[in-house]
């Protein structure tokens, strides 16, 4: 799982929550490749997700819920050079830890891959398309687009902001002070569970006030309750902001 000696170990920190319909896939996957360490950092799961993981060649560690916490927690136990982020419903090409491996070595130390979705009619297709663009012209990466760094400069930076939702926006916006983002060509596959558990429309137009909540100064604590309480509220700290 290693690979070579001269090859930059990337080391893949993967959050959960209830992932058992997904995370199976993705293990399997990443399990094929060289030169990569496989961290998965459960957040408190009730299902079979702990159990699936036993059963592939990863580093298991436990923690308090919260995607920042979480993401963290693995990149401090992390031993590879280079730290990519990858939610459990996402899938990526072979190519893509190359690809980042060759990027980081040219001195681009942070940036995301080219996102696709698995669902490829024409509404997904641009809201992929607008957000490649968005990552590209802006250095603006987001979770569900896979985000690689460079381990010195990432704790740099102080890893991600903990807070309960946008970490992964305000994380971009503290890295893209110090270089602009690299978008690898390499393609990362997001599921749309998100957006076909609300509708399309209505998901991206809630995402958006919160960020405009966000950026008016609407403390992350408040924009939690604005997502629902309960049984909702659980299902959407599982998932990424777009």
């Amino acid at each position: 799982m290693f690979g070579q000696k001269n090859q930059l170990l990337i080391s893949v920190i993967i959050p959960t929550l209830d992932e058992e319909q997904n995370i199976a896939s993705l293990l399997a996957s990443l399990a094929k490749l060289d030169g990569v360490e496989i961290i998965v950092c459960d957040g408190g799961s009730s299902d079979s997700t702990l159990e699936i993981c036993r059963s592939f060649p990863v580093r298991l560690l436990c923690s308090p819920m919260g995607r920042g916490v979480q993401l963290n927690a693995g990149a401090q136990c992390a031993q590879g050079e280079i730290l990519f982020f990858l939610h459990a419903d996402s899938m990526i090409e072979n190519r893509v830890l190359d690809d980042i491996r060759n990027v980081v070595a040219q001195g681009n130390l942070w940036g995301c891959c080219t996102l696709e979705f698995n669902e490829r009619n024409w509404a997904f297709r641009a809201i992929a398309y607008f957000s490649n663009l968005r990552s590209r012209a802006f250095s603006s990466c987001y979770g569900d687009q896979g985000i690689y760094c460079q381990r010195d400069l990432f704790w740099s930076k102080g890893g991600f902001p903990d807070i309960i939702v946008l970490e992964d926006m305000e994380f971009s916006h503290l890295l893209r002070r110090h270089q602009r983002a690299r978008v690898v060509d390499g393609r990362i596959m997001t599921s749309t569970r998100r957006f076909r558990a609300a509708g399309i429309v209505k998901t991206i137009a809630k995402m958006q006030m919160i960020k405009i909540l966000y950026a008016l100064g609407m403390k992350p604590e408040m924009l939690r309750t604005w997502y629902g309480s309960g049984e909702q509220e659980k299902k959407c700290e599982q998932q990424w902001l777009l």
